[in-house]
């Protein structure tokens, strides 16, 4: 299982989920808000320029002792990784270092807000509640 930190009050970061809820058919991923106590305590050890609503966080292989940790770019692309079939051709690229993408992931990040109202937010879904951690 791997646990994604999504920005919770974002419209674009909803939409981000729903995609991965509507394509994660073996479930292995699970969703917590930035703002919510999972994040708080499994976060807590980041540097705070990553608690921010900015930053996607994804916690690989969470509750094992193989866990690993990735940030803004490397993050996104890896959950495509993760997500596997077609998905993987983009996923490949978080191989690469972060600084020759990690550009686009930060304006993609700072325009959110203009494309997706955070009125626009409907997650947790009734059916997928169980998914999403405090």
């Amino acid at each position: 299982m791997h646990l994604v930190f999504y920005d919770g009050e974002c419209g674009f970061c909803d939409h981000v989920v729903q995609f991965l809820l509507r394509r994660d058919n073996s479930q292995i991923f699970s969703f917590a808000p930035l703002q919510g106590s999972t994040a708080k305590e499994l976060l807590k050890n980041l540097p705070k320029k990553y608690w921010n609503e900015d930053s996607l966080v994804l916690i690989q292989n969470y509750k094992t002792s193989e866990q690993r940790f990735y940030i803004l770019g490397k993050a996104a692309l890896r959950i495509l990784w993760l997500l596997g079939g077609r998905w993987s051709l983009l996923g490949w690229i978080s191989f690469l270092p972060g600084w020759l993408y990690n550009w686009i992931y930060r304006i993609i990040a700072k325009n959110r807000h203009r494309l997706f109202n955070k009125a626009a937010c409907v997650i947790p879904d009734p059916n997928s509640k169980n998914r999403f951690l405090p």
